[in-house]
């Protein structure tokens, strides 16, 4: 009676964690890309739909490089490094995002295509570095 009920049990939770845990990590890779600040380009551009509104910016392999000398170095604090979007239609952009954690969360985007616009907040540095971008 026990075995049946612990069976029955672990079946329902196995049953439940592929229904939700499947719709809870279901997202869509747009890809990868170099991004760099103050160079005047978009950083990456992606689209969103009307089932995948919600977009996720990662970065990572991220330098400083001191403009008055040229001296690269490792960055881990992200906190002087912001982001956001721009529709390529409208122009309109969001609210820029501090990227403090790495990573970046957009939801409820209207459909559309949309820039990657990354900044800094140093004066003396410009900073480059590697971007996940998916879309859910």
């Amino acid at each position: 009676m026990i075995k049946k009920l612990v069976v029955s049990l672990g079946a329902f939770m196995l049953a439940f964690g592929m229904f939700f845990g499947a719709e809870a990590f279901a997202a869509s890779y747009l890809g990868s890309g170099y991004w760099q600040t103050e160079d005047g380009k978009w950083d990456f551009t992606l689209s969103t739909t009307s089932s995948e509104p919600n977009v996720q910016l990662s970065i990572w392999a991220v330098d400083r490089i001191n403009i008055n000398n040229g001296v690269k170095s490792p960055q881990d604090d992200f906190s002087p490094l912001s982001v956001r979007l721009c529709n390529a239609s409208t122009g309109n952009c969001t609210a820029y995002k501090s990227f403090a954690s790495g990573v970046v969360y957009f939801t409820n985007m209207k459909a559309g295509t949309y820039y990657v616009d990354i900044v800094d907040s140093w004066p003396n540095y410009r900073f480059e570095g590697l971007i996940d971008v998916y879309r859910y």
